[in-house]
């Protein structure tokens, strides 16, 4: 038998143990609670310490009610577990004061973690847009060639709308002259007192229109 096992050792460790007891058993470790699940047992704790509290202020006024030395007693009692209630309630809420702004500032890391991630997502997006539009230098290009383009329809819009029904030897700029020359020899004859609404020489004459009949008299107007 070794030295670690003898019965020596054996009764000293059952002494140890009546002694200070057996070592005790360390809790399961499990998922720490939430700030959510302690604020709500917190105000579960606050509701009973306000339901105490009332029923000691019931206490009191029935005691101060009933006179006598034995109610007063009673009455002094009351009224320390009503301080003591109150000063429980006070540090709880104190308590819980820390626990909300803790979890207020988780939230709102929360949030910001959303945000950031929102944020290079859309930064992602944007860049891979721009990516597929190409460089300024190919925007820049894209647009010379549009006012190329431009240029090139007004000029067949301009060829297409020419008219080519115009004789030989005539252009917009000789009709603009004869038409100036018009306008001025009919101001001179109207200055001459010649009338301008004579037919054209160039022009076939009318037909002259036959007199036209006298109408036919009644017979009854006759006789």
């Amino acid at each position: 038998m070794s030295a670690s096992t003898s019965p020596s050792s054996i009764a000293l460790a059952l002494a140890m143990k009546r002694l200070f007891g057996a070592p005790k058993q360390a809790p399961p470790t499990g998922p720490a609670p939430s700030l959510q699940d302690t604020s709500s047992r917190i105000d579960s704790r606050v509701t009973d310490l306000e339901k105490k509290i009332a029923k000691c202020d019931e206490d009191l006024r029935r005691y101060v009610a009933a006179k006598g030395g034995q109610q007063k007693q009673l009455a002094l009692q009351c009224l320390k577990r009503k301080r003591m209630y109150e000063q429980q309630r006070d540090q709880i809420l104190g308590t819980q004061f820390n626990v909300d702004s803790l979890a207020g500032a988780q939230e709102q890391a929360e949030i910001n973690m959303m945000t950031v991630e929102a944020m290079k997502a859309g930064h992602q997006d944007l860049k891979e847009r721009y990516s597929q539009m190409g460089g300024a230098m190919d925007i820049e290009q894209l647009m010379d060639n549009m006012a190329d383009l431009n240029d090139e329809i007004s000029d067949i819009n301009e060829a297409i709308s020419t008219s080519y029904a115009v004789p030989d030897g005539f252009d917009e700029a000789s009709f603009a002259a004869e038409f100036s020359a018009l306008e001025e020899e009919m101001k001179m004859e109207s200055l001459a007192g010649i009338s301008s609404t004579a037919r054209p020489s160039y022009l076939p004459a009318e037909a002259e229109k036959p007199a036209a009949e006298p109408a036919a008299v009644p017979e009854a107007a006759r006789g």
